[in-house]
């Protein structure tokens, strides 16, 4: 057990957040790595921005990808590139069949992330109920980070999204834990190995204690 406690984790936020989305995590384990993200190239592929990440990164073989949302869906990507010990996806999934329509119908929109953010800052209700948090302080992280992030890359990583073919690869292991009540990419249409009843899209936040006692159990299998 004690060679598992050292196994580095490799966490990936997901779209419009950034390493304070992992407060929560950062106390319960040792060895973490957050990476900023790296600037996208104009119509650059997932599977391209994943190449070019991972070779820039040079993660030790054998960590644990642990991606959030489209985090998650990057780090299957670079898994078969960094050869990690397994990949955790939180409040993800494996196929973009699995995203709503009407999500990716508002991606196409363009200009669509200059007008969530004004939307954001001018009508406020609602936003805990999307995004599964109940504390002011989590509503309140998560439109930082979402403010914060940069227009042109919001509007890169849901091009990345709609033009994604999914994870078909056999080679890697996989353990996914998602929420019931998760409203980006719902409980119905996906298959999680562990469930958070009652958990949305940010179950990192809402739910660390069953988040990460997921991520103690995948470390030791």
């Amino acid at each position: 057990m004690k060679k598992n406690k050292n196994l580095t984790l490799v966490f990936l936020p997901g779209l419009g957040a950034d390493a304070r989305l992992f407060v929560r995590q950062q106390n319960a384990f040792k060895k973490i790595i957050i990476p900023q993200w790296l600037p996208p190239f104009q119509n650059e592929s997932l599977a391209a921005y994943a190449r070019r990440w991972a070779g820039e990164l040079r993660l030790p073989q054998g960590c644990i990808l642990v991606g959030i949302s489209f985090g998650g869906m990057l780090a299957l990507e670079m898994a078969p590139l960094v050869m990690p010990k397994c990949v955790l996806l939180i409040g993800s999934c494996r196929s973009p069949s699995s995203i709503p329509w009407v999500l990716k119908m508002v991606g196409r929109l363009p200009g669509w992330p200059a007008l969530g953010k004004i939307l954001a800052r001018t009508l406020p209700f609602g936003r805990g109920w999307f995004l599964g948090v109940d504390r002011k302080e989590d509503l309140d992280l998560l439109m930082k980070m979402y403010l914060d992030a940069p227009n042109s890359f919001l509007q890169w990583t849901v091009r990345a999204i709609l033009s994604w073919k999914g994870y078909a690869g056999k080679g890697t292991k996989i353990y996914h834990i998602h929420g019931t009540n998760d409203r980006l990419i719902p409980f119905r249409n996906v298959k999680p190995d562990a469930v958070v009843q009652g958990g949305g899209h940010t179950i990192v936040l809402s739910h660390p204690k069953e988040v990460n006692a997921f991520i103690k159990r995948c470390m030791g299998r």
